[in-house]
């Protein structure tokens, strides 16, 4: 059946969260991801030769030809009784459809990002397949890092960047007298698109994991602005945010910055959420552009754009 859609407006840092068991686990994710839940039960499931633990096979839905994670053994989950119960969950990120599979759906949850607790530096370091926590009736639930397990398995998915023929050499330069700020809750999304930014000459960056943390270190700049006579711009170029985060969430974080800051520092929206109603969702919070992952290559130029005066993607 597919999922019923709820609309939630801009900038409230509420999210809509899907609970599912896995192996005696409780796990969470987006229902912003979700595209429908089928019934494993009836499913016809093509194994592939030579695929990998993690990948139960592929299915069709409605002439595509689908790839069926298996959670459970990605996870290192054991073995428990199947149940007749078992649901395939079809995702929609990144520009790419994919889904797994849950021994049960709870429910569905509205809750808001302040609620979430952010995995210590320590345990993200070492679990980067988990982006934190939300406690829910009594029980922990796990925010699965799907980005990154998705990525894991589909390489192509994830974000890559190769640096363009015939660069000007001045654009490094220019690029190192930046200063930027860059939330994002995803360990290894952090890690990746700050070695690209650096490699580029984008080494002015200051690396959050959750929007209120961002927020309060542009609060605190402003008031530094104000203090020393100076234009904001000659401490802060552009803020770039992810959507998911605990905390505070990128649509959120951009509104504050926007409308109750009034700052005119520019915002870009990088996320794998990004479609049509999203993207109409980040122009409502004032932000100045918006990227899906993995575009890296549109991101840098977008980046450039607000940052260098260079000219805008398409």
């Amino acid at each position: 059946m597919a999922r019923s859609e709820i609309l939630l407006d801009s900038g409230t840092n509420e999210v809509e969260l899907a609970e599912f068991v896995l192996g005696g686990n409780h796990f969470g994710v987006n229902v912003a991801k979700i595209r429908e839940f089928i019934p494993l039960d009836g499913l016809t499931i093509t194994t592939m030769p030579g695929q990998p633990p993690s990948i139960a096979g592929v299915f069709l839905l409605r002439g595509r030809s689908i790839p069926l994670l298996d959670l459970r053994a990605y996870l290192e989950l054991p073995q428990g009784r199947e149940s007749a119960k078992q649901v395939v969950v079809v995702t929609e990120f990144n520009k790419m459809t994919s889904a797994f599979i849950a021994d049960h759906i709870q429910r569905i949850h509205r809750v808001s990002w302040s609620d979430f607790c952010p995995l210590n530096h320590y345990l993200a370091a070492n679990n980067p397949l988990v982006t934190g926590s939300v406690s829910l009736g009594g029980k922990e639930v796990l925010v699965l890092d799907l980005e990154s397990i998705v990525g894991d398995i589909f390489p192509e998915s994830v974000i890559n960047y190769s640096e363009a023929p015939g660069e000007e050499p001045s654009l490094q330069e220019r690029r190192r007298g930046k200063h930027l700020f860059f939330a994002e809750d995803s360990a290894v999304i952090r890690t990746k698109v700050a070695k690209i930014l650096a490699a580029v000459g984008y080494e002015g960056l200051r690396i959050f994991d959750n929007g209120q943390d961002c927020l309060d270190a542009v609060k605190a700049l402003q008031i530094q602005a104000q203090q020393e006579g100076r234009p904001m711009d000659q401490y802060l170029n552009l803020i770039l945010t992810d959507i998911e985060m605990p905390k505070m969430d990128g649509l959120t974080l951009c509104r504050q910055v926007k409308q109750d800051l009034r700052l005119e520092v520019p915002v870009i929206i990088f996320s794998s959420l990004i479609n049509q109603q999203m993207a109409a969702k980040c122009q409502r919070v004032g932000a100045n552009a918006f990227a899906s992952k993995p575009e890296t290559e549109r991101l840098l130029a977008l980046i450039d754009h607000h940052c260098l005066g260079t000219p805008a993607p398409d």
